[in-house]
């Protein structure tokens, strides 16, 4: 990655953090945290992102407007990909197709699925910064690096069910380590029967503890694919997902990021704060 791409990917990274800060202060006008990015005001990057974080709240017109704004062809996004993306969200809005964003309509095609989980992803503002962050941003490649970003969707769930189910997960691992007779420190038990114990204790939705134990062996399944592709035969890739196989992963990531911003809701709503920097 050169020098230029690290910078953008940096300055991306603030505008994502700068949105979840004015979704989860519920601020519907132009007085918002991107004011403090003042060295980005000039980036179009900044309409897009707030339009997103205006829409998430309710703004309408609002984010309509900086959509239109970020989708212009001669003084919008400076990447044609991009404005194609934020004119998709302006049209979507300006049209009503509003969709639950607690869902996916798999019945779409491939593009139109991965920016409705891209808004979707941004509305999870209970999510940690550094989880929705790699989230987000795994997404928004997914199509042109598919297997790269699905192992990204295995990561953000792990670190999630670490993290938000911590003392659970923490108490796990001290009787798997017993168990298998270990002894070091930062030993973590796999993902796998991590998923398996968090569900044996009762830490998931009790309404939805199978179906939520089954969302995260899902992601778990899809990332242990793409990591684990075979044999790589020479000038064959590894993997090739079809856009039906993609469709079914993106909607397997989105109900396991609304469980884990769910269950992040409720540890913010006691008043307790989760790390702003895990890594």
């Amino acid at each position: 990655m050169s020098e230029e791409q690290i910078e953008w990917r940096d300055a991306w990274k603030k505008l994502i953090d700068a949105s979840r800060e004015m979704i989860l202060n519920g601020k519907k006008d132009d007085t918002s945290p991107f004011d403090k990015l003042t060295s980005l005001q000039d980036d179009k990057m900044l309409l897009f992102e707030k339009a997103i974080a205006f829409e998430c709240l309710g703004n309408k017109d609002r984010a309509i407007e900086l959509y239109k704004a970020a989708a212009d062809e001669n003084n919008g996004l400076p990447v044609a990909h991009w404005r194609k993306r934020a004119k998709y969200f302006f049209e979507r809005l300006e049209n009503n197709e509003c969709h639950n964003y607690s869902k996916l309509d798999v019945e779409q095609g491939i593009e139109c699925v991965q920016l409705d989980l891209y808004y979707n992803l941004h509305s999870f503002c209970f999510l940690d910064d550094y989880i929705r962050y790699l989230a987000i941003s795994s997404v928004s490649r997914v199509c042109l690096e598919s297997a790269m970003s699905i192992v990204i969707f295995r990561t953000c769930l792990e670190i999630g069910l670490w993290t938000y189910f911590e003392k659970d997960a923490d108490a796990i691992n001290v009787l798997f380590k017993k168990q298998k007779n270990i002894n070091e420190d930062d030993y973590q038990i796999d993902l796998k029967s991590l998923i398996y114990q968090l569900h044996c204790r009762g830490c998931f939705d009790e309404r939805e503890s199978r179906n939520e134990y089954d969302i995260y062996k899902n992601v778990k399944n899809d990332g242990n694919k793409a990591a684990h592709p075979g044999k790589i035969k020479e000038g064959i890739p590894p993997f090739k997902y079809s856009n039906e196989e993609l469709i079914t992963v993106l909607d397997n990531f989105n109900k396991a990021m609304f469980c884990l911003n769910k269950r992040a809701k409720e540890t913010y709503d006691k008043g307790l704060k989760f790390s702003d920097n895990l890594v």
